[in-house]
């Protein structure tokens, strides 16, 4: 077996292991090298320090952690293995610029510091340049659902949420003979779980831009905003890992926040053949992926009021 292969095995595991003891005797037992053979195979495979590495990951999820559920923060410092609040609150504030405290109640989330996975053996993703879209407010009818989950199922939830949905569609527009609408829209909202510090509430809603008096369908209003919109296009499959990239790469490096709103995903079926068949085995999708932002000027200008 060959370096990369090593190491993606061994990055594979510390994902799956960050609650649990991970120092470097740890996952060096576990890779079956001597720790200082093992960290040396690592900074020439990744360009990163393991330490540190694992450090940023598991920080990151503390991050999400804070944002995304009411779970207090001695229990989220001890998840992630840090001895006390004390040791969490500087390593956190070395990597976020503030501490846990501020970063949760902040009304704007700033993603600098957040960390991607390491993935060696995929290929990497190459995001498009975003642009900057301010979108009116606007009234749409759809379908919403509403599931707790905890971070870990966060994507794969909204991934067959919107599965289910295709699915339904299709074939009410099989049984009725109905053209399928140019976009269909999804937005995605995290709120926390009133019922379970450690998940999300995940409120999901796809609609159209127009009424077709689905089954169950409500008028749903956007309010618009500025966003940051990404394009997709490649497989279902691969979407999900977009999603994260979007979040965890190239959203810290472009100084903006994120504001409290409804992701939007416009979903473009395929143009080239309106027949319901053809997007029954989707193997290429089409969409823009937009995320509710505001920009560095705008926050300052609200924090100097």
């Amino acid at each position: 077996m060959n370096q990369v292969s090593i190491i993606s095995d061994l990055i594979v595991w510390i994902e799956k292991n960050l609650e649990q003891p991970l120092s470097i005797d740890n996952v060096s037992q576990k890779s079956g090298y001597s720790k200082w053979h093992l960290q040396r195979m690592f900074k020439e495979v990744t360009g990163q320090v393991l330490g540190t590495y694992i450090r940023h990951r598991r920080l990151t999820y503390a991050a999400l952690s804070l944002r995304m559920t009411s779970k207090p923060i001695l229990d989220i410092a001890m998840q992630y293995r840090f001895d006390s609040q004390q040791t969490f609150t500087r390593s956190f504030k070395k990597q976020f610029n503030e501490t846990p405290a501020s970063y949760r109640r902040s009304e704007f989330w700033d993603p600098v510091g957040l960390t991607p996975a390491i993935e060696l053996n995929k290929n990497q993703l190459s995001l498009p340049e975003p642009k900057f879209v301010d979108m009116p407010k606007q009234t749409f009818w759809g379908i919403s659902f509403k599931n707790n989950c905890n971070l870990g199922q966060l994507l794969d939830e909204e991934n067959r949420l919107r599965t289910q949905f295709f699915h339904n569609y299709l074939s009410r527009c099989t049984n009725k003979s109905e053209d399928l609408p140019d976009k269909i829209y999804a937005f995605s909202r995290i709120l926390k779980s009133k019922d379970n510090t450690n998940e999300q509430e995940l409120l999901y809603t796809i609609a159209l831009d127009h009424n077709n008096n689905l089954e169950h369908i409500e008028e749903v209003v956007s309010e618009g905003g500025l966003y940051l919109c990404f394009k997709y296009i490649g497989s279902p499959d691969n979407f999900r890992d977009f999603i994260s990239q979007v979040h965890l790469a190239a959203m810290p490096a472009l100084k903006v926040r994120l504001r409290s709103s409804s992701c939007l995903i416009e979903i473009h079926h395929n143009l080239h053949d309106d027949t319901v068949a053809s997007v029954k085995d989707i193997k290429t999708m089409e969409c823009d992926y937009c995320v509710p932002v505001v920009t560095e000027t705008e926050v300052n200008i609200q924090q100097n009021l």
